[in-house]
């Protein structure tokens, strides 16, 4: 049987619409750059040929995210969840998790999870962008219990999400795995063979 993955990509948070069309008019065009390709973008396919079900989650409103309105697209996955299911979230994807499993994950979505997989996380303000709906208590009294299930992915020389971030983490979850790297940046590469490595041995357990 395929193993379950449920997989969330890069947003960002606006705290009202005045700083959301600010950032639009600074957003730059041009009709020839080429697409950039990320590993995140190409895992579902890798995936599926390596014996995983994937389901990519596309949530509204990227780049002026809200809270309630992610949460309704998040819960439609969950008819399709089956055992040992592996969440994949990167960066301010964080957020979001934190906020969920920590307020809102009924103890069979919980027993459910047999990996969270966190890459370069944030937990505070960073870059501008805030926390805004997805502010969390930081206690995290149930993602605790799930805390030897997860494993974070981080590297030194991040710019975007500072390796204090992962600091702040370990003080938290000190028992969750961590894979530190020094010249990852964000992890914004086309290929992350350590991350496909770690799931395949997940797959051969």
């Amino acid at each position: 049987m395929r193993k379950q993955i449920v997989l969330i990509r890069w947003w960002e948070v606006k705290e009202n619409h005045k700083d959301y069309y600010e950032y639009l008019e600074k957003q730059e065009y041009d009709p020839y750059r080429e697409s950039t390709k990320r590993w995140n973008r190409n895992l579902q396919e890798t995936l599926w040929d390596n014996n995983f079900e994937v389901f990519s989650l596309s949530m509204p409103n990227r780049h002026f995210a809200d809270y309630k309105a992610w949460k309704i697209v998040f819960e439609k996955v969950f008819p399709y969840l089956k055992d040992k299911v592996i969440f994949i979230w990167h960066s301010l994807w964080w957020w979001f998790l934190l906020k969920y499993f920590n307020e809102e994950a009924d103890k069979l979505l919980l027993d459910k999870v047999e990996k969270i997989i966190l890459v370069a996380p944030a937990v505070k303000d960073i870059l501008g962008d805030l926390i805004w709906t997805f502010k969390f208590d930081l206690n995290l009294n149930k993602v605790k219990k799930l805390e030897d299930k997860i494993i974070i992915f981080s590297s030194k020389d991040d710019p975007v999400v500072p390796f204090s971030h992962t600091e702040d983490i370990q003080k938290s979850l000190s028992k969750s795995e961590y894979k530190i790297f020094e010249n990852k940046w964000h992890f914004l590469q086309e290929e992350f063979p350590e991350l496909i490595d770690y799931l395949n041995s997940l797959n051969n357990k």
